[in-house]
């Protein structure tokens, strides 16, 4: 079978985009870091969030994260930690957890924004322009909360954004925290512009540079969910070290896995038709991202037994389907995810593992 140009393309671009999920643990290079090992902290206390990218399935994550609020779960946070969009939803829970925003004003936001309002496309080219993204993250981080620096955030908050240099390898990213938790983390650094880094999903979205880095080099920088932190729990156990303690309870947000084949789809909304040949071959995103996702959560019990021991699960598990690109169902996203969180609860991280 002949394959058109635009064809070749679009599979080409969803090789690239799911190499760029690592499958699982890996031999570092003599280059990385050294791997960090279980805490030993002095007694615990408080509450941990672990928060992962969502792309436009950003609403599920929130929805949830109202859930917690409202049953109370969310008094005793001492930490937030976050990648890509997941770290979006890190940011507006600070401020509605210190009083600046509410459950409200972050549902306005959401129910209004449409796909323009994230990434303008420019013809059938990617990346695609997110200067709407970026104005969105100045408007509400710095206009409406007050939050310039990363180091402005109430609670100590960690945001991972990935070098693209060196994309697919092991040990490619920086956990930013507002509180010096590790050597790369700066207070000074522009939120809006960490926010942009940790956002920019390879491939489709460009990537990004953060103006006055001291502690990281100055290069361009791409979604924190395409490194080793797909789930971004190394900034907890190095919250852990920081603190000289533990937590006592983690709740890992997640957003909902679907199974079925769904690249064609989502190119789609890029302009790009490969004419179904990818849901054809059978070629699924999520199915990646979940098996990334499930081998992180072991990665974790396996560094730190004793926090991943108190770590709760929650991913939505409902029938609907919902685009990683569709900006535009966020609203419907939203109140099908908060219907299904009043008759569900977190999952002990074992027994998710064991489903």
């Amino acid at each position: 079978m002949k394959l058109r140009m635009e064809s070749r393309l679009a599979i080409v671009l969803a090789c690239l985009v799911a190499s760029c999920v690592p499958s699982g643990p890996r031999q570092a290079d003599s280059s990385s870091r050294p791997a960090s090992a279980e805490p030993s902290p002095g007694g615990r206390s408080g509450t941990a969030l672990i928060i992962t990218g969502a792309a436009a399935r950003i609403p599920q994550e929130a929805a949830l994260l109202e859930a917690l609020d409202s049953r109370g779960l969310l008094e005793d946070v001492v930490f937030i930690s976050g990648v890509s969009s997941g770290a979006l939803n890190a940011v507006v829970l600070n401020g509605i957890l210190s009083g600046r925003f509410s459950w409200d004003r972050y549902r306005s936001i959401l129910f209004t924004l449409r796909s323009e309002d994230v990434f303008l496309q420019r013809g059938k080219r990617l990346p695609v322009d997110t200067s709407p993204a970026r104005e969105l993250f100045r408007r509400v981080a710095e206009r409406e909360l007050g939050y310039r620096r990363i180091g402005d955030l109430p609670f100590p908050t960690a945001i991972t954004v990935t070098r693209l240099r060196d994309l697919g390898l092991e040990q490619t990213a920086y956990r930013l925290c507002s509180v010096p938790i590790n050597p790369e983390s700066d207070p000074d650094l522009g939120l809006a512009d960490v926010l942009a880094a940790t956002t920019a999903i390879p491939v489709v979205f460009p990537p990004a540079r953060i103006p006055g880095v001291r502690t990281i080099p100055d290069l361009e920088y791409v979604d924190g969910g395409a490194s080793e932190d797909y789930l971004p729990f190394e900034s907890l156990l190095e919250f852990e070290r920081y603190r000289g303690k533990g937590v006592d309870r983690v709740f890992i947000v997640t957003r909902k896995f679907d199974q079925g084949p769904d690249v064609s789809e989502e190119l789609s909304l890029l302009g790009v038709d490969d004419h179904r040949v990818l849901d054809y071959l059978g070629v699924s995103f999520d199915r990646i991202a979940d098996r990334k996702f499930r081998r992180s959560l072991e990665e974790f019990a396996r560094k730190a037994p004793d926090t991943a021991a108190r770590a709760l699960v929650w991913t939505p598990d409902f029938p609907e389907k919902f685009l990683l690109l569709d900006f535009g169902s966020l609203e419907a996203q939203y109140r099908r995810t908060l219907a299904w969180a009043a008759g569900s609860h977190p999952v002990p991280l074992a027994e998710y593992l064991g489903k």
